[in-house]
Protein backbone atom coordinates (compact mmCIF):
# COMPACT_ATOMS: atom_id res chain seq x y z
CA UNK A 1 0.00 0.00 0.00
CA UNK A 2 1.16 3.52 -0.81
CA UNK A 3 -0.26 6.40 1.22
CA UNK A 4 0.49 9.96 2.27
CA UNK A 5 3.30 10.44 4.72
CA UNK A 6 2.44 12.17 8.00
CA UNK A 7 4.49 13.45 10.92
CA UNK A 8 3.86 10.12 12.65
CA UNK A 9 5.91 8.45 9.89
CA UNK A 10 9.04 10.54 10.45
CA UNK A 11 10.68 7.92 12.71
CA UNK A 12 10.19 5.40 9.89
CA UNK A 13 11.65 7.88 7.41
CA UNK A 14 14.68 8.29 9.65
CA UNK A 15 15.03 4.52 9.86
CA UNK A 16 15.14 4.37 6.06
CA UNK A 17 17.74 7.17 6.01
CA UNK A 18 19.93 5.38 8.53
CA UNK A 19 19.69 2.10 6.57
CA UNK A 20 20.84 3.95 3.44
CA UNK A 21 23.51 5.88 5.40
CA UNK A 22 21.97 9.16 4.33
CA UNK A 23 22.52 12.41 6.19
CA UNK A 24 18.96 13.71 6.73
CA UNK A 25 17.55 14.60 10.13
CA UNK A 26 14.09 14.84 11.64
CA UNK A 27 14.00 18.54 10.76
CA UNK A 28 14.57 17.74 7.09
CA UNK A 29 11.51 15.47 7.05
CA UNK A 30 9.48 18.20 8.76
CA UNK A 31 10.57 20.60 6.02
CA UNK A 32 9.06 18.38 3.33
CA UNK A 33 5.81 17.88 5.22
CA UNK A 34 5.49 21.61 5.91
CA UNK A 35 6.27 22.74 2.36
CA UNK A 36 3.91 20.18 0.79
CA UNK A 37 1.59 18.54 3.38
CA UNK A 38 0.27 16.12 0.74
CA UNK A 39 3.53 15.83 -1.21
CA UNK A 40 5.31 12.94 0.52
CA UNK A 41 4.36 9.28 0.32
CA UNK A 42 5.33 6.04 2.04
CA UNK A 43 4.96 2.42 1.04
CA UNK A 44 3.62 0.19 3.77
CA UNK A 45 3.48 -3.58 4.11
CA UNK A 46 1.85 -5.31 7.07
CA UNK A 47 1.90 -2.07 8.98
CA UNK A 48 5.63 -1.45 8.40
CA UNK A 49 6.89 1.45 6.27
CA UNK A 50 9.13 0.04 3.55
CA UNK A 51 9.82 3.08 1.36
CA UNK A 52 9.38 6.80 0.83
CA UNK A 53 9.33 9.61 -1.73
CA UNK A 54 9.01 13.37 -1.19
CA UNK A 55 8.32 16.40 -3.35
CA UNK A 56 9.19 20.05 -2.79
CA UNK A 57 7.27 22.64 -4.87
CA UNK A 58 9.35 25.56 -6.15
CA UNK A 59 6.91 27.35 -8.44
CA UNK A 60 8.02 26.57 -12.03
CA UNK A 61 9.39 23.18 -10.99
CA UNK A 62 8.98 20.56 -8.27
CA UNK A 63 11.91 18.81 -6.64
CA UNK A 64 11.59 15.03 -6.25
CA UNK A 65 13.71 13.28 -3.65
CA UNK A 66 13.96 10.92 -0.68
CA UNK A 67 13.30 7.84 -2.83
CA UNK A 68 14.24 5.27 -0.19
CA UNK A 69 13.47 1.58 0.12
CA UNK A 70 14.07 -0.67 3.11
CA UNK A 71 16.90 -3.11 2.29
CA UNK A 72 14.58 -6.04 3.03
CA UNK A 73 12.04 -4.77 0.47
CA UNK A 74 14.38 -4.09 -2.42
CA UNK A 75 13.97 -5.89 -5.71
CA UNK A 76 10.19 -5.92 -5.43
CA UNK A 77 9.44 -2.77 -7.41
CA UNK A 78 8.67 -0.67 -4.32
CA UNK A 79 10.94 2.19 -5.37
CA UNK A 80 9.53 2.31 -8.91
CA UNK A 81 5.93 2.40 -7.68
CA UNK A 82 6.75 5.10 -5.15
CA UNK A 83 8.54 7.21 -7.74
CA UNK A 84 5.67 6.88 -10.24
CA UNK A 85 3.15 7.89 -7.58
CA UNK A 86 5.38 10.75 -6.48
CA UNK A 87 5.69 12.03 -10.05
CA UNK A 88 1.91 11.87 -10.35
CA UNK A 89 1.78 14.55 -7.64
CA UNK A 90 3.64 16.96 -9.93
CA UNK A 91 1.17 19.00 -12.04
CA UNK A 92 1.36 18.29 -15.77
CA UNK A 93 2.51 21.83 -16.55
CA UNK A 94 5.28 21.78 -13.94
CA UNK A 95 8.80 20.44 -14.54
CA UNK A 96 10.07 17.67 -12.27
CA UNK A 97 13.72 17.94 -11.24
CA UNK A 98 15.96 15.75 -9.11
CA UNK A 99 19.54 14.75 -8.35
CA UNK A 100 20.04 11.10 -9.22
CA UNK A 101 22.51 8.62 -7.82
CA UNK A 102 24.19 6.37 -10.40
CA UNK A 103 21.90 3.54 -9.27
CA UNK A 104 18.78 5.64 -9.83
CA UNK A 105 19.84 7.26 -13.08
CA UNK A 106 18.79 4.29 -15.23
CA UNK A 107 15.28 4.29 -13.79
CA UNK A 108 14.89 8.04 -14.14
CA UNK A 109 15.90 7.88 -17.81
CA UNK A 110 13.31 5.17 -18.37
CA UNK A 111 10.71 7.53 -16.92
CA UNK A 112 11.63 10.32 -19.34
CA UNK A 113 14.19 12.32 -17.35
CA UNK A 114 17.00 14.10 -19.19
CA UNK A 115 20.42 15.14 -17.91
CA UNK A 116 21.22 18.71 -16.86
CA UNK A 117 24.70 18.52 -15.31
CA UNK A 118 26.79 16.34 -13.08
CA UNK A 119 27.70 16.96 -9.45
CA UNK A 120 29.73 15.26 -6.79
CA UNK A 121 29.64 15.09 -3.01
CA UNK A 122 32.86 16.15 -1.33
CA UNK A 123 33.75 15.69 2.33
CA UNK A 124 36.32 16.89 4.82
CA UNK A 125 37.26 15.60 8.25
CA UNK A 126 37.57 17.99 11.21
CA UNK A 127 40.80 19.95 11.42
CA UNK A 128 42.89 20.32 14.55
CA UNK A 129 43.99 23.81 13.51
CA UNK A 130 42.26 27.00 12.46
CA UNK A 131 42.42 27.93 8.80
CA UNK A 132 42.63 31.28 7.02
CA UNK A 133 39.43 33.34 7.22
CA UNK A 134 38.06 35.01 4.11
CA UNK A 135 36.33 38.36 3.84
CA UNK A 136 32.73 37.28 4.39
CA UNK A 137 30.56 38.39 7.31
CA UNK A 138 27.64 36.82 9.18
CA UNK A 139 24.18 37.16 7.66
CA UNK A 140 22.10 40.12 8.81
CA UNK A 141 18.35 40.65 8.55
CA UNK A 142 18.83 43.46 6.02
CA UNK A 143 20.51 41.00 3.60
CA UNK A 144 17.35 38.99 2.84
CA UNK A 145 16.02 41.04 -0.11
CA UNK A 146 19.38 40.77 -1.88
CA UNK A 147 19.69 37.07 -1.06
CA UNK A 148 16.26 36.37 -2.48
CA UNK A 149 17.12 38.19 -5.72
CA UNK A 150 20.52 36.54 -6.17
CA UNK A 151 19.20 33.08 -5.34
CA UNK A 152 16.23 33.42 -7.69
CA UNK A 153 18.58 34.10 -10.60
CA UNK A 154 20.91 31.23 -9.64
CA UNK A 155 18.37 28.54 -8.77
CA UNK A 156 15.56 29.50 -11.14
CA UNK A 157 12.89 29.72 -8.44
CA UNK A 158 12.39 31.19 -5.00
CA UNK A 159 13.42 29.01 -2.06
CA UNK A 160 13.35 31.78 0.52
CA UNK A 161 11.51 29.71 3.14
CA UNK A 162 14.15 26.98 2.93
CA UNK A 163 16.99 29.51 3.25
CA UNK A 164 15.29 31.17 6.21
CA UNK A 165 15.00 27.78 7.90
CA UNK A 166 18.70 27.08 7.33
CA UNK A 167 19.70 30.46 8.75
CA UNK A 168 17.45 30.00 11.75
CA UNK A 169 18.60 26.48 12.61
CA UNK A 170 22.31 26.79 11.72
CA UNK A 171 23.24 30.49 11.95
CA UNK A 172 26.93 29.62 12.24
CA UNK A 173 26.84 28.60 8.55
CA UNK A 174 25.00 31.70 7.25
CA UNK A 175 27.47 34.10 5.60
CA UNK A 176 27.39 36.81 2.95
CA UNK A 177 30.06 38.55 0.90
CA UNK A 178 29.62 42.12 -0.32
CA UNK A 179 31.14 44.26 -3.05
CA UNK A 180 33.24 47.12 -1.71
CA UNK A 181 30.82 49.52 -3.38
CA UNK A 182 27.80 47.66 -2.00
CA UNK A 183 25.69 44.84 -3.32
CA UNK A 184 25.94 41.12 -2.74
CA UNK A 185 28.70 39.03 -4.29
CA UNK A 186 27.47 35.78 -2.79
CA UNK A 187 26.10 33.85 0.16
CA UNK A 188 26.51 30.55 1.96
CA UNK A 189 24.13 28.54 4.15
CA UNK A 190 24.41 25.14 5.82
CA UNK A 191 22.61 22.73 8.10
CA UNK A 192 23.20 20.07 10.70
CA UNK A 193 23.25 16.48 9.49
CA UNK A 194 23.25 13.02 11.03
CA UNK A 195 26.59 11.96 9.55
CA UNK A 196 28.25 15.32 8.83
CA UNK A 197 27.38 18.99 8.66
CA UNK A 198 26.20 19.99 5.18
CA UNK A 199 27.30 23.28 3.58
CA UNK A 200 25.16 24.73 0.79
CA UNK A 201 23.74 26.38 -1.08
CA UNK A 202 26.76 28.48 -1.96
CA UNK A 203 26.00 31.04 -4.67
CA UNK A 204 28.60 33.55 -5.83
CA UNK A 205 29.57 35.80 -8.72
CA UNK A 206 32.94 34.09 -9.19
CA UNK A 207 35.32 31.50 -7.80
CA UNK A 208 37.21 33.93 -5.53
CA UNK A 209 33.95 34.99 -3.87
CA UNK A 210 32.96 31.38 -3.27
CA UNK A 211 36.40 30.70 -1.77
CA UNK A 212 36.10 33.67 0.59
CA UNK A 213 32.69 32.49 1.81
CA UNK A 214 33.83 28.92 2.36
CA UNK A 215 37.13 29.86 4.02
CA UNK A 216 35.38 32.21 6.43
CA UNK A 217 32.85 29.56 7.38
CA UNK A 218 35.43 26.79 7.79
CA UNK A 219 37.73 29.03 9.85
CA UNK A 220 34.88 29.64 12.27
CA UNK A 221 34.08 25.93 12.63
CA UNK A 222 37.33 23.97 12.11
CA UNK A 223 36.24 21.03 14.25
CA UNK A 224 33.24 20.05 12.10
CA UNK A 225 33.09 17.17 9.62
CA UNK A 226 31.65 18.59 6.40
CA UNK A 227 29.74 17.53 3.27
CA UNK A 228 29.44 19.85 0.27
CA UNK A 229 27.81 18.99 -3.10
CA UNK A 230 29.49 20.70 -6.06
CA UNK A 231 28.78 20.89 -9.83
CA UNK A 232 31.44 19.12 -11.84
CA UNK A 233 31.73 22.06 -14.26
CA UNK A 234 33.24 24.19 -11.49
CA UNK A 235 36.70 22.81 -12.21
CA UNK A 236 38.74 25.59 -10.59
CA UNK A 237 36.50 25.43 -7.54
CA UNK A 238 36.93 21.67 -7.25
CA UNK A 239 40.70 22.14 -7.31
CA UNK A 240 40.36 24.66 -4.47
CA UNK A 241 38.35 22.15 -2.46
CA UNK A 242 41.09 19.57 -2.89
CA UNK A 243 43.68 22.04 -1.62
CA UNK A 244 41.43 22.77 1.37
CA UNK A 245 41.46 19.11 2.36
CA UNK A 246 38.23 17.91 0.75
CA UNK A 247 37.94 14.61 -1.09
CA UNK A 248 35.26 13.34 -3.47
CA UNK A 249 32.83 10.75 -2.12
CA UNK A 250 30.21 10.01 -4.80
CA UNK A 251 28.60 11.49 -7.94
CA UNK A 252 25.10 12.76 -8.72
CA UNK A 253 23.37 13.72 -11.94
CA UNK A 254 20.90 16.61 -11.99
CA UNK A 255 17.97 15.64 -14.22
CA UNK A 256 14.61 17.00 -15.30
CA UNK A 257 11.38 15.88 -16.95
CA UNK A 258 9.21 18.33 -18.84
CA UNK A 259 10.05 21.74 -20.24
CA UNK A 260 12.89 23.33 -18.31
CA UNK A 261 11.82 26.96 -18.54
CA UNK A 262 13.55 28.09 -15.32
CA UNK A 263 16.97 26.40 -15.19
CA UNK A 264 18.62 29.18 -13.21
CA UNK A 265 22.28 30.00 -13.73
CA UNK A 266 24.45 26.97 -12.87
CA UNK A 267 27.65 28.98 -13.41
CA UNK A 268 26.90 30.90 -10.17
CA UNK A 269 26.21 27.74 -8.14
CA UNK A 270 29.29 26.53 -6.25
CA UNK A 271 27.35 24.21 -3.92
CA UNK A 272 23.75 23.04 -4.01
CA UNK A 273 21.44 22.85 -1.00
CA UNK A 274 21.69 19.06 -1.26
CA UNK A 275 20.19 16.42 -3.55
CA UNK A 276 17.04 16.40 -1.42
CA UNK A 277 16.41 20.16 -1.75
CA UNK A 278 18.07 21.18 -5.01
Amino acid sequence: MIREMTAADIPAGLRLCRAARWNQTERDWHTFLTAAPHGALVAEENGVVTGSVATMPYGPFTWVSMVLVDPNARGKGVGTRLLERGLALVPSDITARLDATPAGEVLYRQLGFLAEYRLARWFREPLSRRTRAGGARPLERADWPSIREVDLLAFGASRLKLLERLAREAPEYAWVLEHEAGGLRGFLFGRHGHVREHLGPLVADEHDSARDLLETCLASQPDRAIFIDVPDDQVTWRDALSRAGFAMERPFLRMYRGSLTAPGNPSSIFAIAGPEFG
